[in-house]
């Protein structure tokens, strides 16, 4: 049987563990489209997810590991097929998530392309569309370096600080007949580096610290990237008495738990004379919350901040998002969950007396006081919004979570700030991985191809995916439903429309009253109350299921409850739009 360098690329993939491909179909990697469907590997080809937008195939691969830890694979057409996909690799690499992305090129060698189109979809440098906002990527030329070239992205994408890669696939190369001599590397070749914990004397440092500290506070981020992390964290906070603020870039710490005060912090925790920031992308804002710091951002006297995480290892030359410096007391580029580890050894090791055990518990005490007050006063908010005429967000996010308590869920995208906000206030993130967030990035288009992503990772095991979808951020990418549908995926899509983009309203509302304006204009050039769009129309075009729009509050759980009947009966998604304020 001839082989040819696409199908070693196959082959490459079932050896990395790859279940699934995405993209939207372009010439420029038509070998290895070639070797993906073709008979003879179907039994090593991983499964094809199309999607019909470069942008939608990266956020469902993005999602797809968000939720599961495990990778898919991207494909992108030449220079037009990167250029689309470059605001997804955007958000994934703001959000630290690892893809792998392969793009294909035009035929480098000139007397090999063909007329026009070869020539403006080959490009002498590929990688440099987003070589500012990827870990690692190469242009390798001939088939040995191409082969090597994959190994090592796999490799660098999860060594360290995760994030996203880029290999360029040359279209004469893929398309020759394998060479002699030619073959994959071991395995094992693609094994990430992997980041020490602290060591044993710094953990033992930062134990007394933590004994004898009058308020410890831990400041968690990605350190929920794992979700081994989660239980650790816990036994941590309990046994030291801590303070938890969980900055919502993963699910770090349970919502429920009496020692999480996130969204309270402020004058709670101005005393705190120990801050550990475990895996904490923007230092500033976090310790802000609640500490006064000076102009040059540096924390008060009297308060050690240590950070703990492998954000130091990868910043960016092009994108700002390393954050204002923050100068700390200590900052340890090392992995979390090992070091969460060492702490409680160490802690264990020489455990506090009995005076401190009392003032723990008289800290924990304040702290539970505060965050059962906190979540009392969120819920009984919600409620109080319930009498609107125009369904407010806390509201319907608190009936959704009525309607599906008794559900294995997982918000697989909150949709917006908003109401991710309402989400963590009112529902009980409790388990790992069971709200996977926003895009990282701030850019829209992400939620719709994320969620179908997430959702496929969970396919078959009966869990409830939920994407709380808002309006604006669905428009850029609506033909994600495509994919949703060919493939089955089981995905209940709750579309909060509120005919705006909201934040550029608030904005335009802001300026006007700075300047001393008018406000009532805000909604010009940001809204679609003049020209609606009609979602469930919009879902049943791309064959999604799609109840009647629900306009009132009380409408809320009868057609969630009727979703998820539906969904699991068919196993198929259902979009439900809710009209908000």
């Amino acid at each position: 049987m001839t082989q040819y360098f696409s199908d070693a690329v196959v082959e490459f993939l079932h050896q990395q563990g790859f279940e699934y491909v995405a993209f939207n179909p372009g010439a420029s990697f038509r070998g290895v489209h070639d070797s993906l469907v073709h008979e003879d590997n179907a039994a090593i080809a991983p499964s094809i997810v199309m999607a019909c937008h470069e942008e939608i195939a990266v956020a469902i691969a993005h999602g797809y590991y968000k939720a599961s830890n495990r990778h898919m694979a991207v494909f992108t057409h030449a220079n037009v097929g990167l250029l689309h996909a470059s605001m997804a690799l955007f958000n994934a690499w703001c959000d630290r998530v690892p893809l792998f992305v392969v793009g294909g090129n035009g035929p480098l060698a000139a007397d090999l392309r063909r007329p026009w189109i070869d020539w403006i979809h080959t490009s002498q440098h590929l990688p440099k569309v987003v070589e500012d906002f990827v870990k690692w990527s190469d242009q390798p030329i001939g088939q040995r370096a191409t082969l090597e070239s994959l190994y090592r992205a796999h490799q660098l994408m999860d060594s360290g600080m995760k994030a996203p890669v880029f290999v360029t696939l040359d279209f004469d190369v893929q398309e020759q007949r394998l060479e002699d001599g030619v073959r994959l590397l071991p395995a094992d070749a693609a094994r990430p580096a992997v980041l020490p914990a602290l060591d044993s004397r710094a953990a033992g440092e930062l134990a007394a610290r933590l004994r004898a500290s009058r308020l410890p506070v831990l400041v968690v981020d990605f350190s929920g990237q794992d979700p081994r992390t989660l239980r650790p964290l816990v036994a941590l906070a309990e046994a030291t008495g801590a303070a938890v603020v969980d900055r919502g870039n993963r699910l770090s710490f349970p919502s429920t738990h009496p020692q999480n005060v996130s969204g309270i912090e402020g004058d709670l925790l101005a005393a705190a004379d120990l801050v550990i920031a475990l895996d904490v992308q923007d230092l500033a804002s976090a310790l802000g919350a609640f500490l006064d710091l000076d102009d040059r951002g540096a924390p008060p006297p009297g308060t050690h901040v240590v950070t703990i995480g492998p954000g130091e290892l990868l910043t960016s030359k092009w994108s700002a998002d390393h954050m204002p410096l923050v100068p700390v007391a200590q900052a340890h580029s090392a992995q979390v969950l090992g070091s969460v580890e060492a702490l409680l050894a160490a802690l264990a090791a020489a455990p506090g007396d009995a005076s401190g055990a009392r003032e723990r518990a008289e800290r924990t005490g304040r702290l539970a006081a505060a965050h059962h007050k906190a979540r009392a006063t969120w819920a009984a908010e919600a409620e109080r919004c319930a009498g609107q005429e125009r369904m407010a967000v806390s509201s319907a996010v608190a009936r959704i979570h009525e309607a599906v308590r008794d559900e294995e869920w997982v918000i697989v995208n909150s949709g917006s700030v908003t109401v991710d906000t309402w989400v963590r206030r009112l529902w009980p993130l409790e388990r790992p991985l069971s709200c996977l967030g926003l895009n990282g990035g701030g850019g829209l288009g992400y939620g719709p191809g994320a969620s179908v992503g997430a959702a496929l990772a969970h396919k078959g095991d009966g869990t409830l995916c939920i994407d709380l979808q808002s309006d604006g951020d669905f428009l850029f990418t609506p033909s994600a439903l495509w994919s949703l549908s060919a493939y089955d995926v089981p995905l209940l899509v709750v579309v909060m429309n509120n005919r705006q983009y909201q934040n550029s309203t608030r904005h335009a509302e802001r300026i006007a009253a700075a300047r001393d304006r008018a406000t009532e204009h805000a909604h010009i050039g940001t809204g679609f109350e003049e020209n609606p769009v009609d979602f469930v129309t919009l879902a049943r075009a791309y064959n999604v299921h799609a109840l009647e729009r629900v306009e009132s509050l009380d409408g809320v759980v009868p057609a969630i409850t009727e979703a998820v009947a539906w969904i699991k009966e068919h196993g198929r998604p259902v979009l439900v739009e809710l009209l908000t304020e």
